[in-house]
């Protein structure tokens, strides 16, 4: 059941939810943004790592770096004190128990994370930037997912539902647990939810999302993963979607352009009205 070192694909690299900034799905000038890729090993009969490669896509260095992997309800987690360069690259090892470990394909939900300045302008607490990813690891013979997921990008302002579609990938009816993967910034609300796919047709569940610091108007990418219950393998599922931060409601900010302009009309017009009273 040992898995080989060809026995892991690469999931896609969602962008970038920024804690102190605003930035999208892609980043933009003056961020990291990683590319991830991998390979598994069984050092011995009890444990399995899973070597974590990372290229810093961004124009800015992360440093230091940290590298948190969960699968199998279980977490491991390392630092780079030197962090990754923009365009350079490095790798971390994560180890788990292989008596956790189902045979079939699982799912390795990253989360990585490295300081981006002083949160609140205090320096002693540092803002953190985190991105999220995912590595497919095949231990054994290869399987596919059981379940395929849609799940549509949403909108969010404080609470959001985040609509999960399942349909079924083999023909045959299958119960998943569901769980939403989210950046630093928004937080999952409830517990994860376990799904009914039947053979034919499409299931719908759905997962909440709180807004927990997220900026205003910007764009988080999250992870969807499905973990199959029940069976003698493990056939999990990932996909990802974007939330949209909805931008600031509150009538103040949006009137501030106005405030400001009304406020400089009236410091020109007090000037004028005493350069003329002057002159008089």
């Amino acid at each position: 059941m040992f898995p080989s070192r060809n026995s892991l694909r690469a999931g896609r690299v969602l962008g970038l939810a920024l804690l102190g900034g605003v930035l999208g799905r892609e980043a933009g000038a003056g961020a990291a943004r990683f590319e991830v890729s991998g390979r598994t090993s069984a050092p011995d009969a009890f444990t399995l790592e899973v070597v974590v490669f990372l290229k810093n896509a961004g124009d800015v260095a992360a440093s230091p770096l940290d590298v948190e992997g969960e699968v199998f309800e279980e977490r491991s987690r390392m630092r780079l004190d030197k962090g990754v360069g923009p365009g350079e690259s490095d790798h971390v090892v994560l180890s788990f128990p292989l008596a956790a470990a189902r045979p079939g394909q699982a799912a390795l939900i990253l989360l990585i994370e490295w300081p981006v300045g002083p949160a609140n302008g205090n320096a002693a607490v540092p803002a953190l930037a985190s991105q999220r990813a995912y590595l497919m690891l095949n231990l054994g013979p290869p399987v596919e997912p059981a379940v395929k997921l849609v799940v549509p990008d949403l909108s969010l302002e404080t609470l959001g539902v985040v609509k999960v579609g399942l349909e079924s990938a083999d023909g045959a009816a299958h119960k998943v647990l569901l769980r939403a993967h989210p950046p630093r910034g928004l937080n999952v609300f409830g517990p994860p939810v376990e799904a009914e796919v039947p053979a034919r047709g499409r299931a719908e569940a759905s997962l909440q999302l709180l807004r927990a610091g997220a900026p205003r108007g910007s764009q988080q990418g999250i992870l969807v993963e499905a973990q199959s219950l029940g069976g003698s393998e493990e056939r999990s599922a990932v996909t990802t979607s974007v939330v949209t931060i909805a931008g600031d409601p509150a009538l103040l900010p949006r009137l501030r352009p106005f405030l400001w302009g009304a406020a400089s009309l009236l410091v020109a017009s007090s000037v004028y009205l005493a350069a003329r009273g002057r002159k008089a």
